[in-house]
């Protein structure tokens, strides 16, 4: 596990460009690759506002440490993307942030600051949690941010070279967008309130214009779009591959998207043409009955079909699979297994099911009482909330789960189609570890080794040392050729 897909966070970026595009004075601290201190960048920029960007990968102890210190220093704090808008009442309530922001930020922000200095009239800016000095309030969210008037990215807030990952098929690849949400309504995705399940297109131009930027000055060599759903057109690609052809650009890229977003093979031949190169696909399930739960119905032999026009198309596909959804039984999971081995993917991503607050797949467990959101909110901090929405709700015992996903992440791991691009990786990581000990940032280093190594341990254990369950599962022989 060497920490790759890890992206500079997009509405961070973007708020902090609109917001110096206004005249404000911003700095960006991205604490995954920036390591000083929380009073050194306080003290040396004396901000009035703090916003905190809270990813689902944040490290949320650290997170209120650094809310709490933004405070003492007299600062503002405001808290948002999805873990914010999750426990957004209880944020505020806590007096960990003075405000959240539900869903996009841009305008929600400017509005925001606009009344800070002016009547304080909070209640008409929409998707924002306060308190009005009698109790917490939720104004209802509406995606109001003009996507047109967003100006490209301002990439010279960040120190660019320590945001790029590698990636199949490129060695310095960022993540970057041209659409937010996705018209779907899967019922465990945050998308349905946090976009209200609207699709909305940014000019593709102000994409174009930060991708030769950054690769005419910091050699950019690939594109990991962090749209929730990629759905460009025909035309958009046609434009995407003309601009890199005009310009000398040879960028790739690839995305998230659905096994029905593109149905001719002429479509996925022409965004090989234009520098696609790979594309993470949102399978779910092998079962009839937990796709008619998530609300996510995709015909088996169809996505089979796309999978392999794919592979003639020359891309790479990722097929990302959920093990555990409430009240999946052992035979639900047998069929996503048998589904998954049947696809020619390339990379198999198995993740276990995790509870995201205000979804609809959350709203019918808490209705159903199979689980108490109050329990869920005893611990004193953000940081013991977070890892009691990840229980097993499933009726499969917790060591097949983590047999069936340790099998998959060990599949991946080994396969010579999946790594083709990817050689030497132990040695990279062994130089990434000792890069952070040379800048003396001695307990990134150490976490690393201790993260990599109890992961691979993990992995190893569960893919190889139980063979009655994976021969339960259907799973062959773990080191045998398939």
């Amino acid at each position: 596990m060497r920490g790759t897909t890890y992206p500079v966070c997009r509405s961070m970026m973007v708020t902090a460009t609109y917001m110096k595009s206004l005249g404000h004075e911003v700095e960006v601290f991205d604490k995954c690759i920036d390591f000083r201190k929380n009073e050194k960048v306080l003290n040396s920029f004396k901000p009035e506002i703090v916003m905190m960007y809270v990813p689902p990968t944040a490290e949320l102890k650290d997170t209120e440490e650094t809310s709490k210190a933004a405070k003492r220093f007299g600062a503002t704090v405001v808290w948002a993307e999805v873990l914010a808008c999750v426990f957004s009442e209880q944020i505020v309530e806590k007096g960990l942030a003075d405000f959240v922001i539900i869903g996009e930020t841009e305008a929600k922000f400017e509005a925001l600051i606009r009344e800070l200095r002016g009547e304080k009239n909070f209640i008409s800016i929409p998707g924002l949690t306060f308190n009005n000095g009698e109790k917490v309030i939720t104004t209802a969210n509406e995606n109001n941010s003009d996507l047109e008037n967003l100006p490209p990215i301002d990439w010279d807030l960040v120190d660019v070279k320590k945001c790029f990952r590698e990636f199949p098929h490129c060695r310095r690849m960022l993540y970057m967008y041209t659409s937010r949400g996705c018209p779907n309504r899967c019922g465990f995705c945050f998308n349905t309130f946090f976009y209200n399940s609207q699709h909305r297109k940014r000019p593709l131009k102000y994409f174009l214009e930060e991708v030769k930027y950054l690769e005419k000055k910091y050699r950019l060599d690939g594109v990991n779009f962090s749209d929730e759903v990629l759905l460009l057109t025909e035309e958009e690609i046609e434009q995407m591959g003309q601009f890199r052809k005009e310009n000398g650009l040879k960028f790739f890229w690839g995305g998230q998207t659905r096994a029905d977003a593109y149905a001719d093979e002429e479509t996925l031949k022409k965004m090989y043409d234009a520098g696609c190169r790979w594309l993470l696909l949102g399978l779910e399930t092998g079962s009839a009955k937990t796709r008619n739960l998530i609300n996510k119905q995709m015909n088996q032999d169809m996505i089979r079909e796309f999978v392999d026009k794919c592979t003639r198309a020359g891309l790479t596909t990722f097929g990302s699979f959920i093990a555990g959804f409430p009240d999946e039984t052992e035979e639900d999971l047998k069929e996503t297994v048998k589904f998954a081995l049947s696809l020619n993917l390339d990379a198999f991503l198995v993740n276990y099911y995790g509870v995201i607050l205000k979804t609809p797949l959350a709203d019918k467990l808490i209705a159903d009482g199979k689980m108490d959101i109050s329990a869920v909110m005893d611990a004193e901090g953000l940081a013991h909330w977070y890892p009691n929405l990840f229980k097993n709700y499933s009726k499969i015992p917790d060591r097949e789960l983590k047999v069936v996903k340790s099998y998959f992440d060990w599949l991946t791991f080994t396969r010579k189609k999946a790594e083709s691009e990817q050689k030497n990786m132990f040695i990279r990581k062994a130089i990434d570890v000792l890069a952070n000990f040379a800048r003396g940032d001695l307990k990134s280093a150490f976490g690393n080794v201790y993260s990599a190594g109890k992961t691979f341990v993990t992995v190893v254990f569960y893919s190889h040392a139980f063979p009655k369950i994976r021969k339960k599962y259907g799973l062959h022989n773990i080191n045998k050729k398939r």
